[in-house]
């Protein structure tokens, strides 16, 4: 291939999922353990420390490590790590648990076993340190805090064994997890791949973006994350449908992946940009894209602390290289899509291109101009409008 970068090595990838005798020997014994009903997004969680996206944790954390990753940005071990991963709940939830203990995680929205926990810890935490740590701020009204709020300060940390998967939010050619991927990225050659976190639909700024990210490297994994969001970020088969007809009539179709990243947002900014640059690496990217407010909300962080977070670290450890990314707008005098470091006109000639002022446009039944949105993109998502919803709403 033309791009010969130094690559690393790939990490090992944690596999929790049990098969054969192993699985049915759990399920049976699965049927005397105490109960804990855990939600869907929980459920995400389990499943990605039992696939090895979380890689290389092999279980929820334990106070070492969370205390760690709250005040350094690493594991207990020194590893890079930015959110922590934790089994929240009510402190009368716990009682009568205690470390040894073996515990049924149920999935509450289904109706059926998740997995068994093998208790190693009960500790609590405070939540509105872990809000200040981690999110920046202990205003509830950000997405991410007030969800993190309401699930309790008592955490259960332990390794997990998976007994079944949830049923997928999206179709399983986009379900796929960490050695899928890795193993398509092997059949096609790739030895460098840019990475691209997205939670939208796709416009000309983020197009930008990812066309940087192949002229540095042989192939680039768009992956939209799909779990729960606040309202008015897209639906999962939106943005997935969108993005098909994207790369069938803009892309270099051969050097593009789609696939699909199954957990929650957290929006907690740069923290979760280094968090999302871990996971791509685990994906088997070598190079991740962090552009402006990377993971971010309202106004809660500065458009490029996404960045500086990098700082911290090598790229040797953290096993991928960040591409700090310029914010795309389109320029009036150049009539095209600029960056804020190559054009020289000033904010008085760029127009920001903000997936709020195309919610709200597609909302209104009205067409983005072609400046910031593909012409078939602004038909596709009018349409979808008019026949059934587009948006995430407040629930």
């Amino acid at each position: 291939m033309s791009h010969q970068q130094s690559v690393p090595p790939r990490p090992a990838l944690v596999q929790l999922q049990l098969h054969g005798d192993a699985l049915a020997s759990a399920q049976q014994r699965a049927a005397q353990l105490p109960r804990l009903g855990i939600d869907r997004n929980m459920v995400l969680d389990v499943e990605k420390l039992a696939n090895g996206t979380f890689s290389p944790l092999t279980g929820f954390m334990g106070s070492a490590d969370y205390h760690s990753v709250l005040n350094d940005v690493r594991l207990a071990a020194g590893t890079p790590w930015s959110i922590p991963i934790i089994l929240q709940c009510a402190p009368e939830k716990a009682r009568g648990l205690s470390a040894g203990m073996e515990v049924l995680l149920w999935n509450e929205a289904e109706d059926i076993p998740s997995a068994i926990l093998t208790l190693s810890e009960v500790h609590s935490i405070d939540l509105l340190e872990q809000a200040r740590k981690v999110y920046g701020t202990e205003d509830s009204a950000h997405p991410g805090v007030k969800r993190m709020l309401s699930l309790g300060t008592c955490c259960l940390a332990g390794g997990i064994a998976l007994l079944a998967h949830s049923k997928s939010l999206i179709p399983a050619a986009y379900d796929q997890d960490p050695s899928a991927v890795r193993a398509e990225i092997d059949r096609r050659g790739f030895r460098t791949v840019t990475g691209f976190q997205t939670r939208n639909l796709g416009h000309k700024a983020h197009e930008h973006l990812q066309k940087v990210g192949l002229e540095l490297t042989d192939g680039l994994l768009i992956h939209p994350l799909i779990g729960w969001k606040k309202a008015g970020d897209m639906l999962p088969e939106i943005i997935l449908e969108g993005y098909e007809i994207l790369i069938e009539n803009y892309y270099p179709r051969e050097k593009v992946m789609l696939a699909g990243l199954t957990t929650a947002m957290r929006y907690a900014g740069p923290r979760e940009a280094l968090f999302h640059a871990i996971i791509r690496r685990n994906f088997g990217c070598t190079h991740f894209i962090v552009g402006r407010d990377h993971a971010g909300v309202g106004n809660y962080y500065e458009k490029y602390a996404g960045h500086r977070i990098f700082d911290r670290f090598t790229a040797v450890e953290l096993g991928i290289t960040p591409l700090r990314l310029h914010g795309p707008c389109y320029c009036s005098r150049c009539d095209e899509i600029v960056t804020e470091q190559i054009c020289p006109h000033g904010p008085a000639a760029w127009r920001d291109i903000s997936g709020t002022e195309v919610r709200a446009m597609i909302a209104r039944g009205e067409e983005p101009p072609a400046t910031i949105m593909r012409p078939e993109i602004a038909r596709f998502l009018i349409a979808k409008g008019r026949s059934g919803a587009v948006f995430f709403e407040e629930r």
